[in-house]
Formats: C-alpha cells, structure tokens, sequence
C-alpha cells in the first residue's frame, strides 16, 4: 500500500470518488482555493440561473413577477424548498430572506421573551462576532443590559464544553442561541442533544448553520430546533450578496413576526396593501420587503447541484478529506509546530480544519495566495521558527476542503505546500 503521503495514495481515493465529477462544474482559480468556509465559487449551473433571471429582467420586465419559469412572486418559497433535504425541514418551514445578521434580529426580537427569573441569553464564549453583535443589541432593546443579560458558556478552551453549555440551561434562561459549527476551531455541535437539554427544560433553542449549511446534514424539525439562520455563500455557492436563509419550526408558526414587511404578508392577499399585517403561515411571514431576486438566482443552480450529489455523499466525503488532511498534518507538519485543534472525532467536526502555528498570520497569505512562497514570506516563516515562540489558541489557520470542488490530490498537496513552506 502506498504511503499516505504519496500521489499515488491520494490518486486512489480520488478514483474512488463519486463526487469528483463535479469539479469540472465550478470556475477555479488556477491554484488551489480553501475558501469554502468564506465564499464559494461559481459553478456552471449558478452562472446559468443567474443569466436566465437576468434575460427575465430584460425581456420581460415587471411581467415577470408571475411570468418568469420560477414566477418572481414565489422565487424565495420555491427556492427554499430546494434546502428542505438538505437541512432536514419541511413544508413551510423555510424562507429566503435578508442576510444573515438581519435575520437574527429578525428571530431573535420574537423569540427572546425576557420574563420573571428568565432573562439570559445563553451563547457560547466563541460566538461569532457578528452574531455576537445583533444578540447585544436585541438584549439592550428588551431595556436590559447585556453585561447582566448576555451568558457566553462552554468552558475556557476554544473547543466548547457541551455538558458546560447545558449546565447553564437554568430558571434564569430564556434563550438560547448557538452554533452549529464554531467559525474558528470547526467544532461540530451536537445540534440534536443542545436542543432537546434546552426544551427539557423549558427553553426555546435557535442556531447559526453558517458554517454547516451544505456540508453537514441536518434534521431541524425532527430534532425540534425552534429557529436557525444561515447564509447561502459558503458551502452552498450561492454566490456574494446572496440573501440568507431562515428556518421556523412549524410549533412556531403562531409566534408573531417581529419585523414584518409586505412580501411577508399573506400571499394571495399581498397586493390589497391592507393597513394591518396579516404573515403567511410559516417562515414565509417572516419575509421583509422585496426579494432580492438577482442575487438569489445563483443558488437556484448551486442548490440543484447539491442535492443532485446528496448531502450525505458530501458529509461522507468531507469527513474524508478532513480525516486525511489530519493524517497528513500528523505524518508531515507535526514535527515543524503545527497543531490540530478541530476535534478529531468525526461527530465532533465540520466541514473546515483549523491548526495552529506560531506563523499563523503568514501561513493564511500563503494560502490566500495561491501558496506563492515569497522571500519575504520565508524570511518572516524562519524569523518566528528560530524564536522559539510557540503558538496560543489565537494563531489558528481555517482550512476548507469543499467535497465538490476539491480533490484528495488537492488535499495532499496542501500538506505538502505547508511543508515546504514550514521548512524554508
């Protein structure tokens, strides 16, 4: 058997990969790409929905609200529709809409009901930073302040506790709002546990799919998750300025819309301009003003592309690739001080690896750009080796693999990229 650091083995797997075939789909840079996690590519099939909504536009003008192949009037519900299996939702539970910060003020104004003991909002100590941002602000508009309101749990490693986030489920919660994987250590929670703790006890629960839409599969209603919102622009290649998702289990569906606007009214009614707001049952009633139907075009051919390959062929494909990337960073990385934070388990990952290294900063230029080993690159590489400095939980380097436009050579050259670069 070949060496797992050999072409020969990564040309194996790659044999075996029944999601290779996709990969001719997508536009790529001439080198390799691990933005996944940041912004997908565009693939043939997007560029294709893309020009079609675009020539509606031309030739057919306001008529195309009803006229076009996807009437524009029901383009975010059918669209939707296309990410039911792929995050495990049903009929009416999901909704295109807005971004992802403006969709958590949006579900996050309606579900965080502060009463009695129960204020706190409970998140965790690695929340993204903008999320972080909207759930201060929603806190300080229920007139209390976060310092008091605001619970970030997990324990003090970046890789969280879950029994330490249940732990503080208590009488005094009464929100809590997580993600699904952490944004910078590619922890996998388990979406399914968290939400059953929290309704256990009472608690309504919501998450941030950011960083798993597309790549992990999810079942949403089966587990009882209360909300969650994600963009569309990572792993699902909906393309930049692509509108988010927002997901409303159907035992919410009688929780009033906390910022309605008149595509969210109800459907067969929407253009009486009636005085008083009337929401669509479902996540449809959670829809702001216009759809943004240019931008959304793009994710019509992604999503088509995607669940044509089937989330748990990309889910079986991206532990793969992970696992192998760990191996090698283990058989040729660990000897020059880069470390693996992402859990190693499978239940316990995403879809991204992150390491640690001490030149954390020039590692991510080098990938960025095209892994081009510049002289002041390398000069700045063996500066901090010959330091001695060792590197913290601050110097960690994101790396995503996505299962339809990455290979197992592509894996296997990244090692070998780092290696080189580690050992200038």
């Amino acid at each position: 058997m070949a060496e797992i650091t050999s072409r020969e083995y990564a040309a194996s797997m790659d044999a075996e990969d029944k999601l290779g075939k996709y990969k001719k789909e997508f536009y790529l840079p001439d080198y390799l790409y691990y933005e996944a996690n940041g912004l997908g590519p565009m693939s043939r099939r997007s560029e294709e929905t893309l020009l079609r909504v675009a020539d509606e536009w031309k030739n057919q003008l306001v008529a195309g609200w009803f006229c076009g192949k996807i009437p524009w009037f029901y383009y975010p519900e059918r669209i939707a529709a296309m990410e039911e299996a792929i995050v495990g939702a049903r009929d009416k539970e999901l909704i295109i809409n807005g971004t992802t910060t403006t969709n958590i003020h949006s579900v996050l104004a309606a579900f965080y009901r502060p009463e009695g003991k129960r204020t706190k909002l409970l998140c965790d100590s690695q929340i993204f930073s903008s999320d972080r941002y909207a759930v201060e602000a929603q806190i300080r508009l229920k007139g209390i302040d976060p310092e008091d309101g605001l619970v970030l749990a997990g324990g003090d490693s970046p890789i969280l506790d879950e029994d330490e986030l249940i732990a503080h489920m208590t009488e005094e919660t009464a929100l809590v709002f997580l993600p699904s994987v952490v944004h910078s250590t590619g922890q996998l929670l388990d979406v399914e546990r968290l939400a059953s703790a929290a309704a256990e006890r009472g608690i309504r629960a919501g998450f941030d799919l950011s960083h798993s839409a597309g790549v992990v599969p999810h079942k949403l209603h089966d587990w009882g998750v209360d909300f969650a919102v994600w963009c569309n622009y990572k792993y699902l290649n909906g393309g930049l300025g692509c509108p988010a998702t927002i997901f409303i289990h159907e035992k919410n569906f009688d929780i009033p819309v906390a910022m309605p606007g008149w595509h969210g009214y109800v459907k067969s009614r929407q253009f009486q301009k009636l005085p008083y707001f009337e929401a669509e049952t479902g996540a449809g009633g959670w829809q702001h003003g216009s759809p943004l139907i240019l931008n959304m075009a793009p994710l019509e051919g992604a999503l088509d592309m995607i669940n044509e390959a089937g989330i748990d062929a990309i889910r079986e494909k991206s532990l793969a690739m992970t696992g192998y990337f760990m191996e090698l960073v283990d058989a040729m990385l660990s000897g020059c001080g880069v470390s693996i934070l992402t859990p190693r388990e499978e239940a316990g990952r995403g879809g991204h690896v992150t390491i640690l290294h001490a030149a954390s900063e020039e590692i991510t230029e080098f990938l960025d750009s095209g892994s081009q080993l510049t002289d002041r690159l390398a000069a700045a590489v063996t500066e901090k080796r010959e330091s001695g400095v060792e590197a913290s939980w601050n110097n960690q380097v994101r790396i995503a693999f996505s299962p339809l436009f990455a290979s197992f050579e592509d894996v296997r050259q990244t090692a070998e990229n780092l290696y080189l670069l580690l050992n200038v």
